[in-house]
């Protein structure tokens, strides 16, 4: 599938997969607050140099896939959404 220049090539997934573009906003959150208040958590962010772009940019991609069972999942968050896929496919982030 493809958006704009950004092809998408999502991780293996068995059960369901979730795209999020600036969750925090439907929160009446900063990126800061959702960072605070664990919408955000510090380990789902593919790098530190991501998480500071979020904040400067206030563009937050998040993408949750549950790989085999809807029972687990993997998350990540990155301010740029070539950036989250790319690591997503890279082993599929697990």
């Amino acid at each position: 599938m493809a958006l704009g220049d950004v092809t998408m090539q999502f991780p293996k997934h068995d059960a369901s997969l979730h795209l999020t573009h600036n969750q925090h906003k439907a929160y009446y959150e900063t990126v800061l607050e959702a960072i605070e208040t664990g919408t955000y958590p510090e380990t789902a962010w593919v790098s530190l140099a991501q998480r500071e772009k979020a904040l400067a940019t206030v563009e937050v991609w998040e993408l949750q896939w549950y790989p085999r069972t809807p029972v687990s999942f993997h998350r990540l968050l990155a301010a740029d959404l070539d950036v989250l896929l790319a690591t997503a496919a890279d082993g599929d982030a697990a």
